[in-house]
């Protein structure tokens, strides 16, 4: 009896046909995820350490453009690479957040044009206070951390699309594991810049002043975006 129970019950419950899952991955999600992939995998093959090396970038402060210089240059391929992956993977996972079937004109405007905000807000900042200011030496490390935490984040962000999409995770389950990687990549960021151009003798006043109004204001205006679509 034991032993009928062991065969047979299991059999009893192996269901008489495959069905699709409620949350299937569509092909734009499926192809994009694809693409990042793409990008990631030739990106190692251009320079087999490189997110060995990347990782070691990010931890850096002092001796940080020598390094760049050596081991890790942002003008190479493959940090273009890397960074085509963190405009794609962060556009996917807004796209997630979507409901696919009813996406407007702004809807797609917002799904391209928060990523490429958020990255190039900073960046452009920094060299206009630097040409105005005419200290653009000071923002070299900034803008090198601002750089490497996006492909760093790219890199998390692709992997927490591709375990979203494989396994349904939750909507709302996506949105802390995105807040939360974007979160930590910031304030690591922001404490490492902070030191670097403190100890270039630039004053608190100018540093808080700088921080607060463009880097910390765009994400704000991020924020104001998706809870305007989504209804947080």
């Amino acid at each position: 009896m034991i032993l009928t129970e062991l065969f047979v019950s299991p059999l009893i419950t192996i269901p008489r046909e495959l069905a699709l899952r409620d949350n299937s991955v569509t092909p734009i999600i499926g192809g994009a995820l694809f693409i990042s992939f793409v990008l990631i995998a030739f990106a190692k093959m251009l320079k087999s350490d490189i997110y060995l090396t990347l990782v070691i970038s990010n931890v850096k402060i002092a001796g940080l453009p020598t390094y760049l210089r050596e081991n890790f240059p942002l003008n190479k391929g493959g940090s273009y690479l890397l960074l085509a992956n963190y405009f794609i993977a962060c556009s996917t996972v807004i796209y997630m957040l979507y409901d696919s079937s009813d996406i407007s004109y702004q809807d797609w405007v917002n799904i391209g044009f928060i990523p490429i905000a958020l990255l190039l807000w900073s960046l452009g900042s920094m060299l206009m206070m630097g040409l105005i200011t005419g200290e653009s030496n000071v923002f070299y490390e900034p803008i090198a951390m601002k750089i490497i935490g996006a492909q760093i984040i790219g890199v998390i962000i692709f992997l927490i699309a591709l375990v979203s999409a494989l396994y349904s995770v939750n909507h709302w389950v996506l949105v802390q594991l995105v807040l939360w990687a974007f979160l930590g990549e910031y304030f690591i960021r922001l404490s490492k810049s902070i030191i670097a151009v403190y100890l270039k003798g630039v004053s608190w006043y100018y540093i808080i002043l700088y921080f607060c109004t463009l880097e910390i204001m765009p994400l704000f205006v991020a924020y104001y975006l998706l809870l305007k679509d989504f209804d947080w």
